[in-house]
């Protein structure tokens, strides 16, 4: 298990704007839920390479089963699972997009997943997606649950090849929600492996 993130003592740090977002103009952005302007966006290809580059470092010093290999990510880091899933399937075998912020630029998300859709019903799939959101996000202005579980539905409906599961945790929001969805993102990734397991 490799974690990547921030030396901040912050619950999370505005660098996350950056580097899980892809290049937009910022007018086409919906109002932040609190108002305040959004942060430059645009890095997201770049934390893929990085990414990319990273694993055979990691090859080098440990065992590594490059075809059992989990992307996890929350919030906007959801968000860029999802990105990674579309724009490189087959760089990861399974896939955790907790409360994945869906809202950031629907317009771009929608079009990413028709070209992804398009180009994985050419190919074999046998990739898994985790959607997992807390209930009491259910409220919240954004449409995050209502967003996360009609992606859940469209790629459900596709011959794509993708093993969609979409949870809905009780009595959770944005941030207690990933106590329980990293407890079932390690039973969902580990499953596949285990012959007999679906």
């Amino acid at each position: 298990m490799v974690g990547i993130g921030y030396a901040t003592n912050a619950p999370f740090s505005s660098e996350r704007y950056y580097d899980f977002t892809l290049p937009v103009a910022v007018s086409e952005l919906p109002v932040r839920p609190d108002g305040s302007p959004w942060p430059s966006p645009g890095g997201a290809e770049n934390i893929l390479k990085f990414i990319e580059d990273l694993k055979p470092e990691i090859g080098k010093r440990y065992k590594v089963d490059y075809n059992s290999q989990t992307l996890f990510g929350h919030s906007l880091g959801g968000l860029f699972a999802l990105y990674v899933l579309f724009e490189n399937p087959y760089a990861f075998q399974t896939y955790i997009a907790g409360s994945p912020s869906l809202h950031w630029n629907k317009k771009w998300f929608r079009e990413e997943e028709d070209r992804f859709l398009s180009r994985l019903n050419q190919g074999n799939g046998d990739i898994s997606l985790l959607l997992g959101v807390g209930e009491l996000e259910g409220t919240h202005k954004s449409g995050m649950n209502e967003n996360a579980l009609e992606l859940s539905k469209r790629l459900s409906l596709k011959e794509s090849g993708v093993n969609v599961h979409f949870k809905e945790f009780e009595e959770e929001g944005h941030l207690s929600v990933l106590p329980p969805l990293i407890n079932r993102a390690l039973r969902f990734a580990l499953k596949r492996n285990v012959p007999g397991k679906k």
